[in-house]
């Protein structure tokens, strides 16, 4: 699946304190998206984990489905640019997120591929454990707003 632009479901999303870091690289626009998955609130750290998983059979909003933001670029080379430095800020390198292209549903139904930063399943166990799960998919009432 190729990507055709990032899905961001945390702090990064507009109104999050991160979110003057997408702001800063320049994108085309934002669109509210739906990831199939299980969210979690990291308590200690503040931000949300997101477990890939299967698509629900019904369609987003709902159980199963991961609410967040559609973030398009101009062309690849922003995409990758913005990748570049977004990893670091989600630890890639250290293993704390892993980046993957994954399908996501936009508001108006269409369906396209995007990069998301998400937990390994192989952590879903720790997560059940230490981690409050969002069943509502949605982490915008653990936003802090951005200083303005």
């Amino acid at each position: 699946m190729e990507a055709d632009g990032l899905f961001v479901y945390g702090p990064l999303r507009r109104g999050g304190k991160q979110h003057a870091w997408l702001e800063r690289t320049d994108p085309q626009g934002f669109c509210r998206a739906w990831i199939a998955g299980r969210l979690f609130h990291l308590p200690m750290p503040g931000f949300p984990a997101l477990i890939a998983g299967p698509e629900p059979e019904t369609t987003p909003p709902g159980p199963g489905w991961v609410e967040g933001e559609f973030v398009g670029y101009g062309d690849e080379a922003e995409l990758d640019s913005a990748l570049a430095d977004l990893d670091q800020l989600q630890d890639v390198e250290g293993g704390l997120f892993v980046r993957c292209v994954l399908p996501i549903v936009l508001d108006s139904g269409l369906r396209y591929g995007a990069w998301v930063h998400l937990f390994e399943a192989d952590r879903l166990l720790q997560l059940e454990r230490q981690a409050v799960e969002l069943p509502q998919g949605d982490w915008a009432s653990y936003l802090d707003p951005a200083p303005e």
